[in-house]
């Protein structure tokens, strides 16, 4: 068990580096598609929806009474919350604190641009 999630969180960080690298320095995608495409991969590979759904269990047992889509909508309410994490994580203190680049500005250019 353990080893298999060392194995899904290697494989992420690689994949990871490798979307991040090609798609946003080679290639010059908005760093909000690639955000997005980080979250499908979280969501792919790592086994989140069964942990958070053992969380949410944990503190609010009714969990298991609801139907279909309102558990669906926690876990996209859940998943949105990992989005803003990451946003803040890869944008914030990776892209700008530590390899000083200008995302934001990039980001704001963009917006500007598209409207």
């Amino acid at each position: 068990m353990f080893q298999k999630s060392k194995y899904q969180i290697a494989k992420f960080v690689i994949l990871s580096v490798l979307i991040i690298y090609f798609l946003y320095f080679k290639y010059g995608l908005p760093i909000v598609l690639i955000l997005i495409l980080e979250l499908l991969l979280v969501i792919k590979l790592l086994p989140l929806t069964p942990y958070i759904e053992k969380q949410i269990i944990k503190y609010y047992p009714r969990y298991n009474n609801f139907n279909k889509w309102k558990k669906r909508l926690i876990l996209l309410i859940c998943f949105i919350l990992i989005y803003m994490i990451l946003k803040y994580l890869i944008i914030n203190i990776i892209m700008t604190k530590i390899l000083n680049i200008p995302v934001e500005e990039q980001i704001y250019d963009f917006i500007n641009k598209t409207r």
